[in-house]
């Protein structure tokens, strides 16, 4: 039975045996197969493909995916781009939706806050102490709902850089046997990092950039220009810095050879722009943006300056003396109303201003007070008459804050006068104030902004004002005309002192800013209005009646 049991054992073993070895041998090619299934799947097909081809898909490709190529592989990395003009490496684009939406929210709530602050403001409270603390809880509120979503936010922030840092010090430190190439502009976005410096550096010094654009989300920070001067062939003409700006003191030495600067919140402050001014004597074009520096007179008195357009953005700036700029032929003004007092500026001929009196004056941390503040006419015509050929002017508010006083300057080379974004709400005699300080006007263009609830009628008709003959204005335009009876007046007069006018075009639209002249210049965008036939011939009877004004010359949409 031994016998019979032994080999009967044995071959059962044998058979267990058998089993495990096949397991395991299947189990192996399983795993085998698939490794070779995952490695099939995830090959990089694409830089297994020939150079030429590649190049092909690079052309194909816009700028800023070009840019993320450069950190696949060193394949691609040395690959031979197609030379694009502009890049723009934005740090919200690598951003996900949701940090969007959160601070969409932020900015919502902070809006809220400040509708709730200036409600609080307005209510009759006796005591300032009683006013602070109201105003003091709400952004106590405020606050408390920011700060659930910061630290989030920063993580976003956080992650997002890490990534942008990786593809921009791919673009452009990439390895010294890399291909040179050249391109015209770049525009970096970005949070505040200590190698931002090594990126302009290599981007000016390496690349040879002509125009650059340097926006920091983040406090002003300062950097020391001057190792670009060492550099050969800088070809940089134009520069845009936001929070981001060079140490107090002389320029470097590739500043003096800009041309076209723009300074925006923190580089913006005073002294830098009064630096620059002095030492860049080829700079032609200079525009400062959302300066936090307010209450700071701006004075231009650099006789040997080529400056020749000076634009200031939402500066908060009370008082601008124009005291010696002789090749100065633009300047523009937009914010706050701001005190002007012309000099020396025989070649200024275009002028565009566009104030907004909000009505409030900040006096601390958390106080926001109502002001009611009025400005003359005079306060913007101070000094020498400028012999400006074009004037651009928009008086924006919800409450009449011009005082309509004599202008004292003649302005005899004015030749265009163009008036936007009045309240239908104000009177409109300091219009003609200004139209009789222009003898010479050739063309006038008036726009009512009729978005606004009309509260009242314009009181123009009723306020005698000495309004000589002009001789020489050939073109009347008035948007937003809606054939009221005070809209009627106006035009009337106008046509009552200007004998030899040619052309009268009355139409419903609105005024934008023109994208190409920015802020000095405006353009017209009609709308489609169906007039009744007994409506038409009623409102041009009423313009003929009195004025003698032939109906063929007046166009009415």
């Amino acid at each position: 039975m031994a016998m019979d049991t032994s080999p009967r054992l044995y071959r059962r073993l044998r058979k267990t045996s058998d089993i495990s070895i096949a397991t395991t041998v299947s189990s192996s090619s399983k795993r085998m197969r698939t490794k070779e299934e995952h490695s099939s799947c995830c090959e990089d097909k694409i830089s297994s493909l020939p150079e030429e081809i590649l190049i092909m898909i690079l052309d194909k490709l816009d700028a800023r995916t070009t840019i993320t190529t450069t950190i696949l592989s060193k394949r691609w990395l040395d690959l031979p781009r197609r030379s694009h003009t502009f890049y723009d490496l934005s740090i919200y684009d690598i951003l996900p939706p949701r940090y969007h939406r959160l601070k969409k929210i932020a900015m919502e709530t902070k809006a809220i806050y400040e509708a709730a602050k200036r409600t609080q403001n307005l209510i009759d409270i006796c005591d300032k102490y009683d006013r602070y603390n109201a105003i003091k809880d709400l952004n106590e509120q405020w606050m408390w709902k920011v700060h659930l979503r910061t630290p989030i936010l920063q993580r976003y922030e956080r992650l997002a850089m890490r990534c942008y840092v990786k593809r921009v010090n791919a673009f452009l430190l990439p390895p010294d046997n890399v291909q040179r190439r050249s391109f015209q502009k770049l525009r970096l976005q970005t949070f505040w990092r200590p190698g931002l410096d090594e990126w302009f550096t290599a981007a000016v010094g390496r690349w040879g950039v002509e125009d650059l654009e340097i926006v920091v989300e983040s406090r002003c920070k300062q950097f020391g220009f001057y190792p670009l001067d060492r550099c050969q062939n800088v070809r940089l003409k134009r520069l845009l810095l936001s929070n981001f700006c060079h140490y107090y003191g002389t320029p470097p030495l590739f500043f003096q050879r800009l041309t076209t600067i723009t300074l925006c919140k923190g580089s913006s402050h005073p002294h830098l722009v009064y630096d620059i001014l002095r030492d860049c004597l080829q700079l032609v074009d200079l525009r400062l943006r959302d300066s936090p520096y307010s209450h700071a007179p701006l004075h231009v008195n650099f006789p040997n300056s080529r400056l020749k357009n000076l634009q200031v953005d939402n500066c908060d700036i009370f008082k601008i003396y124009l005291t010696s700029v002789p090749c100065l032929e633009t300047f523009a003004c937009r914010g706050q109303p701001t005190k002007l007092r012309y000099g020396e500026v025989p070649r200024l001929r275009h002028v565009s201003l566009n104030f907004l009196e909000t009505g409030y004056a900040y006096t601390g941390e958390h106080d926001l007070i109502p002001r009611k503040n009025t400005h003359s006419l005079s306060k913007f015509f101070k000094g020498v008459p400028p012999p400006v050929e074009e004037f651009f002017l928009q008086l924006r508010g919800h409450q009449m804050w011009l005082k309509p006083t004599t202008i004292i300057s003649r302005l005899t080379n004015l030749k265009k006068l163009f008036i936007a974004n009045v309240p239908v709400d104000w009177d409109t005699f300091w219009i003609f104030i200004l139209f009789a300080a222009a003898p010479y006007l050739q063309s006038l263009h008036v726009h009512f902004d009729n978005n606004l609830e009309k509260v009242s009628a314009a009181g123009s008709l009723d306020v005698q004002v000495e309004q000589p003959q002009h001789h020489h204005l050939r073109e009347l335009v008035v948007i937003g005309f809606d054939g009221v009876a005070w809209q009627t007046g106006f035009v009337k007069r106008i046509m009552r002192a200007s004998r030899r006018l040619g052309r009268v075009h009355l139409l419903d639209g609105h005024v934008v800013e023109d994208e190409e002249q920015e802020l000095v210049g405006l353009e017209i965008l009609p709308h489609r209005r169906e007039w009744h036939e007994c409506e038409r011939l009623e409102v041009l009877e009423e313009l003929t009646d009195g004025t003698g004004f032939p109906v063929h010359k007046i166009v009415l949409e």
